[in-house]
């Protein structure tokens, strides 16, 4: 049933979006009342609300809008259908997901032998020569020994082949793809990443964390239009699913230029942050410090590159590049001797304390990848360096993911004002996650993604999907339920649980997708809930998601979005 239920959201997620409609910058839509509805605001169920120029006039019964309506407003009758505020994803690739769509895809559920059958059809249809890439493959499901680039030499002895693994953290590469990057027996291991070798030293075609970007930047890069095209189609599906603000977790110059592109053509209607990417690639690149002082020429109405993004380590897998407080449970022999048997921190608190300090001063938002409890530890204690030099009241930095939070660091927090970001999307017993209860054992698992203490400690706590790294889809109304149930999308509550002690409520849920989430871009006094003098960003749904079981609310379809009072999806 795991399995199933599983690829039935990859094919949710990747779901034809059924129409969605542009429009230029700032531009907001004329007067409208949408009527016999039920509206979900903070002073509970209305019956209309009324929109002018892109912001909410009146909210009540349909007489009380009625009266305080626009003249010549436009009216709506939705028949009694819901209507929540707009979503906020608050971690999200969207380039990235909207390019795999159309790169060699594979079930994250695929066996090896459907993984390569995958793979073969790919090459087949590609000339000698020419680059095969996509993913996700899942470690576990190849065994202790893992995969190899024997493989893929098989089936493809002259196409360079470069794979990536579900959790984004990890590249499968064959002969030929090793050959033109230069990576050899002799290739040291970069600074944050890891060359996989076999016993006599050979790279095996396994490669961690930056180690992987010795291939991929080898890789014909996209043009500028197919960039833009990848961007829109991931867009168009977050759009579909209500996410009306999203923050674009790793930006660099040619996803900031595509979103530039999409907004010079009026396609750009969401509300987006940009976190430009600090340190990812080896060897030559752009100075960072450049990199930030050419923000301002990417800055548009929707679009603010006012944010950085810092990878603190990897996941907590078999490739062990989470960084922990304790060892690995799985750890092999030998392992203690790499260096790798608490994974990999891949920037040093000399290092980063100053930085973090920097950015603030400059205004900036930092998010942070931080899986492991070492790793989250570390990003605490830098964004307590900075508001030590730079006073209490910079922006919100954000530590993401978090699966493996410590308990004495879970009230840290909120004296900070730092945020914590979780991703609900994989909460439930799937093959990731019997991969990392391999990896970390029971006893980590056992408070996997603490959100429940979170909550508690009175720190702001957000979401975000992480899509496409690690999940096959960014539906939030999946990640709704299962932040409830901390079970498999559908099971009325009798099927194994994830932290079941971390649950929260559907209310909490929500209010993580909405208010929570614009506080957290510093909009909340304009977006992220339903009222008076708010920007119109309004999602009507095909169901109450407080009116159905907890096990339905992943089945949520949304069937218009409205964006500063215009309407911008229908389905």
């Amino acid at each position: 049933m795991k399995n199933s239920l599983f690829l039935g959201l990859a094919l949710l997620g990747a779901a034809t979006v059924p129409c969605v409609a542009s429009y230029a910058g700032q531009q907001s839509g004329g007067s409208i009342v949408l009527l016999n509805a039920h509206i979900y605001t903070p002073a509970g169920w209305k019956q209309a609300v009324a929109i002018k120029d892109g912001a909410i006039v009146a909210i009540g019964s349909n007489r009380e809008v009625a009266a305080k309506a626009p003249a010549g407003a436009k009216k709506v009758d939705l028949g009694g259908k819901t209507v929540f505020p707009g979503l906020h994803d608050m971690h999200v690739h969207p380039m990235g997901a909207g390019a795999q769509m159309t790169e060699c895809h594979f079930s994250q559920e695929a066996t090896p032998a459907q993984v390569i059958d995958a793979v073969a059809r790919c090459v087949a249809s590609k000339k000698p020569r020419e680059w095969v890439t996509g993913g996700q493959w899942q470690g576990i499901s190849f065994g202790d020994a893992g995969p190899n680039k024997a493989m893929l030499d098989k089936i493809a002895p002259n196409n360079p082949i470069l794979l990536t693994d579900v959790s984004g953290h990890s590249s499968w590469a064959n002969s030929a793809a090793l050959k033109i990057a230069g990576v050899n027996k002799d290739t040291p291991n970069p600074q944050g990443g890891v060359i996989e070798r076999d016993t006599a030293g050979e790279p095996t075609g396994i490669l961690r964390e930056a180690a992987s970007q010795l291939v991929a930047s080898r890789v014909p890069p996209a043009t500028p239009a197919q960039n833009a095209a990848s961007l829109k189609r991931a867009l168009d599906q977050l759009l579909s699913t209500g996410v009306t603000t999203l923050v674009d977790a790793l930006v660099a110059p040619p996803i900031a230029q595509a979103y530039d592109d999409l907004d010079s053509k009026g396609e750009l209607v969401q509300q987006v942050r940009g976190c430009l990417v600090y340190g990812r690639s080896p060897g030559p690149q752009i100075s960072f410090d450049q990199v930030l002082a050419s923000r301002g020429k990417y800055e548009r109405a929707n679009f603010r590159p006012d944010c950085v993004k810092v990878f603190m380590d990897g996941v907590p897998t078999a490739g062990h590049t989470a960084a922990l407080l304790e060892p690995y449970a799985d750890n092999p022999p030998g392992m203690t001797d790499s260096g790798r048997e608490k994974g990999i921190l891949m920037v040093s608190p000399s290092e980063l304390d100053p930085l973090v300090t920097k950015w603030d001063k400059m205004g900036l938002t930092v998010k942070f990848h931080a899986v492991g409890d070492a790793a989250s530890k570390a990003v605490l204690d830098a964004i307590a360096a900075a508001r030590k030099a730079n006073g209490p009241n910079g922006p919100l930095h954000d530590v993401a993911h978090l699966t493996l939070l410590a308990k004495d660091q879970v009230a840290r927090a909120k004296p900070l004002r730092a945020t914590f970001e979780f991703s609900p999307y994989l909460w439930f017993p799937t093959i990731i996650n019997d991969e990392q209860l391999k990896a970390v054992g029971p006893n980590l698992m056992s408070r996997a993604w603490p959100v429940r203490e979170a909550i508690d400690s009175g720190a702001l706590v957000v979401v975000g999907s992480d899509w496409p790294t690690g999940t096959p889809t960014a539906n939030p109304w999946i990640g709704m339920e299962t932040l409830v149930t901390r079970r498999v999308p559908g099971d009325p509550g009798t099927g194994p649980a994830i932290a079941a002690n971390e649950a929260i409520t559907l209310k909490e849920a929500v209010d993580l997708f909405t208010i929570n989430g614009a506080r957290q871009m510093g909009d909340a006094k304009v977006r992220g809930s339903i009222e008076i003098g708010k920007i119109a960003d309004l999602i009507v749904l095909d169901r109450d998601p407080f009116a159905v079981p907890i096990s339905d609310v992943h089945n949520t379809n949304v069937l218009k979005v409205f964006i500063k009072g215009r309407q911008v999806f229908a389905r």
